[in-house]
């Protein structure tokens, strides 16, 4: 069986998100119904606004359950900008930003408007002063709490303050993906709208949810039911929304320790991955950073050929930019970093999570070595 670090991807489930979902996979009714069949599906539904919304602090009914963090994050900039009237938005963010993010302002902002990005450090992060200019008289800006690919943790709430100093009028997005159930992310860090995705908490990858700050218009992106409060149309995946509830509880339950415990397995790992000569860190320290998070790139080495290599030792990991994966291409979060071409095109991700043990992360260094090893031997002269 191979051992897993790719929880950047998903998590495997545990026995009692499991059980949740599975609870719900013979039933055929729809939360919207009015039959005997339909009051264990609406009290899921219900159970999970509750559960997600607890994480915020804010009521059960500032929660919009969504397929993902994807789909939240086009509904918190597609449908606050609607419910406004915005006809050419100038939104903000930072080059770090989710893809989705960065697609989506893209797509507003084809024709009018603007789409401003901050400037990051060395190690992936963006001081206020950096999204405060960008921000200057913005509709709406994204603060990326964690950052995906390289593991850092912004100081969301300082973020938040400084956009709406420098742009009172906006709508502050607060993307916690990869933070929410890992991080504390009460009252959203300040922000008017909160994007979780179901993974970072150890439940399915293809459910999430958007949380609107009481007194925040928003139109719906998919129409035609009432759904979600009237904003999201379409039925209710149950299943999926039974076990988002329970893996909110669970890691609500043991948010200290699994983080603690996923910084020690990141720790070791960085140590031993860095013992191979000419292999560097990207992003910041472990201590520092997303729990359980390790990039690093192999100079010499093609990151995709890294992971694959890597695959065929029993390790599963991913290369270290999934949006340019089977491209070729160096990643851009990297470059944006001001990493050269050789670090931006050797990286790979490992992370672990709480399953994760101390025979996992040998096995995972030995054949970090051996596969670094082997490309570099095969790699033209001079490289």
């Amino acid at each position: 069986m191979s051992i897993y670090l790719d929880h950047a991807s998903g998590w495997p489930l545990s026995a009692g998100v499991r059980e949740a979902m599975a609870r719900w996979i013979d039933e055929p009714g729809s939360p919207m119904a009015l039959h005997d069949h339909a009051r264990g599906p609406a009290q899921v539904v219900d159970d999970a606004h509750a559960a997600v919304a607890a994480l915020v602090g804010w009521p059960p009914e500032s929660v919009i359950l969504t397929s993902g963090a994807t789909e939240a994050r086009n509904l918190a900039i597609k449908g606050t900008l609607s419910a406004r009237g915005t006809a050419a938005p100038v939104i903000a963010a930072d080059h770090l930003a989710h893809a989705s993010t960065i697609a989506t302002a893209r797509s507003l902002t084809r024709h009018a408007g603007a789409l401003r990005l901050a400037d990051v450090d060395a190690v992936g992060d963006v001081l206020p002063r950096a999204i405060a200019d960008a921000a200057g008289g913005a509709d709406l800006v994204v603060v990326t709490h964690g950052q995906a690919e390289v593991g850092c943790v912004r100081n969301a709430t300082a973020l938040v303050a400084a956009a709406r100093v420098a742009a009172p009028g906006a709508v502050i997005v607060l993307d916690a993906e990869e933070t929410a159930g890992l991080l504390p992310v009460t009252d959203g860090h300040g922000a008017d709208v909160v994007v979780i995705g179901g993974r970072s908490m150890g439940g399915p990858a293809w459910v999430g949810a958007l949380l609107v700050r009481p007194g925040i218009m928003l139109h719906p992106l998919i129409e035609g039911g009432l759904e979600e409060h009237g904003k999201r149309g379409g039925a209710h995946d149950v299943p999926a929304i039974a076990a988002l509830a329970q893996a909110v509880a669970e890691a609500m339950a043991g948010m200290p320790a699994r983080a603690e415990m996923m910084r020690a397995c990141a720790t070791d790992l960085t140590e031993g991955l860095l013992a191979v000569p000419r292999v560097v860190l990207n992003g910041p320290a472990p201590g520092i950073r997303l729990p359980g998070h390790v990039q690093v790139s192999a100079r010499g080495v093609e990151g995709e050929a890294l992971a694959l290599a890597m695959a065929a030792r029993g390790v599963a990991v991913a290369p270290g930019s999934a949006c340019t994966f089977g491209a070729g291409k160096s990643s851009p979060v990297l470059e944006a970093m001001g990493a050269d071409d050789d670090v931006a095109r050797g990286a790979v991700l490992l992370t672990a999570g709480p399953g994760t043990t101390a025979d996992d992360l040998g096995a995972a260094i030995v054949a970090f070595t051996e596969s670094v090893t082997v490309l570099r031997a095969m790699a033209p002269e001079g490289q």
